[in-house]
């Protein structure tokens, strides 16, 4: 289904710090990163010049989070990336606080009627994120990309056995309406900003965190698009120390969910 030939959504009047915010038809992308490598600017120019292609007349506002990088992330590569990208909003900060604090941060700058956020090198391509605004523009609230089977046989061992335990506990103890919590694209209208925010989560649970939050609102529409894994992709490991951290966060949403 073509841009197009969906109807626009209307303006939405939502409460940002206290002050009452208009956010108007259109797109904020989010992208929060660390410690960027490769020639990450020339990548990143090519694959928003592909979406705003994509997405024809739609408005893509661009948000890049900086989330206390310490290597390859400059005043030379902000100065790269606001010659090339027009409006680009950057946001910084010195402490690298995680995932879902960096999320939330780009989440806080956005203006438009819908937002999606994905990693920074575009791991599912950027058909996804057309398909995430066209679930979202039919009437979803919040959508979750989801990798089938195909990205579990491309995984490394040690990291296949946390992301099947990972989706087993998803669906068993949260019972998330959306398995596959932690792939790194999901898009959300007004409705879903707000729950969002109101995660707490700084790291890398806070995907399961805001679907599990989601679900427990029976009247939030939630749905999931199939994203696969562009060719080349690099998969990192888990270290010992960061899934320890992530078992007490896990712990924090069954908490809550028990209260």
């Amino acid at each position: 289904m073509s841009t197009a030939s969906l109807q626009a959504p209307p303006t939405t009047v939502v409460s940002i710090s206290g002050e009452m915010v208009k956010l108007t038809s259109g797109l904020d992308l989010i992208l929060p990163c660390w410690n960027p490598s490769g020639p990450w600017v020339e990548s990143l120019i090519r694959h928003y010049h592909e979406v705003t292609t994509l997405m024809g007349q739609v408005p893509v506002q661009l948000i890049l989070v900086n989330d206390g990088s310490v290597k390859n992330f400059t005043q030379q590569h902000i100065a790269w990336l606001e010659a090339a990208i027009p409006g680009i909003i950057i946001v910084s900060y010195t402490r690298n606080r995680g995932k879902g604090y960096a999320v939330r941060e780009g989440v806080k700058r956005s203006r438009h009627a819908f937002q999606i956020y994905t990693d920074l090198d575009f791991p599912f391509g950027v058909h996804a994120v057309k398909e995430a605004y066209d679930r979202l523009q039919q009437g979803l609230d919040v959508v979750a990309g989801e990798r089938g089977a195909a990205y579990l046989r491309e995984l490394p061992r040690k990291r296949r056995v946390i992301t099947r335990i990972s989706r087993f506990l998803n669906r068993i103890v949260l019972d998330l309406k959306v398995d596959d919590a932690q792939a790194g694209l999901k898009g959300f209208n007004a409705y879903g900003r707000n729950i969002l925010l109101k995660t707490r989560i700084d790291g890398f649970l806070y995907d399961s965190e805001f679907l599990y939050h989601a679900g427990q609102r029976p009247q939030a529409k939630i749905g999931a698009i199939a994203v696969y894994c562009r060719p080349g992709i690099q998969f990192s490991s888990f270290r010992i120390k960061l899934l320890l951290k992530e078992m007490v966060n896990y712990c924090r949403i069954i908490g809550s969910k028990a209260a």
